[in-house]
């Protein structure tokens, strides 16, 4: 239980962070992580049936934070959106493989759907704090990538 509340400490710490210092995708994906929490605390199966079977709701909330990052990947003039989407498709993949493999032992569907949070929180500080940095250099930080 502990790790549950060090997780929720660190999303809050580098969520605000995102959301105090950030840019625009800094901001967007730090809301976007702050609901995906949200949405996956309330859609958890019943502790003694979790990760038996395939978690379709938590799935669906995986599945919508994929879609967002890809989203913020595509036009934002930043590399880490990509990298953060490429680790929250792993987390998809993973309820595919409980899919497909349903008999995948449950601690195994549970980390693997759930490792993959804890560097995203990384990317986001790193990608905020590198935000900041550029603003104090330049004075300016453009958001988004020039539409072709």
């Amino acid at each position: 239980m502990l790790r549950v509340y060090l997780f929720a400490t660190l999303l809050v710490l580098t969520s605000g962070y995102a959301l105090w210092k950030g840019g625009a995708p800094e901001r967007i994906v730090a809301a976007g992580l702050l609901s995906a929490y949200v949405a996956t605390v309330l859609s958890w199966s019943p502790l003694p049936s979790r990760f038996y079977g395939l978690e379709l709701d938590v799935f669906v909330v995986d599945a919508a934070l994929f879609a967002m990052l890809i989203a913020v990947a595509l036009r934002a003039d930043r590399g880490w959106p990509l990298l953060m989407a490429a680790l929250q498709f792993d987390a998809v993949g993973a309820h595919f493989v409980k899919l497909v493999a349903p008999e995948t032992i449950r601690v195994a569907y549970a980390l693997l759907i759930t490792v993959w949070s804890w560097p995203t929180q990384m990317l986001l500080a790193v990608g905020t704090w590198r935000h900041v940095r550029r603003v104090r250099r330049e004075g300016t930080d453009r958001s988004w990538s020039e539409p072709k």
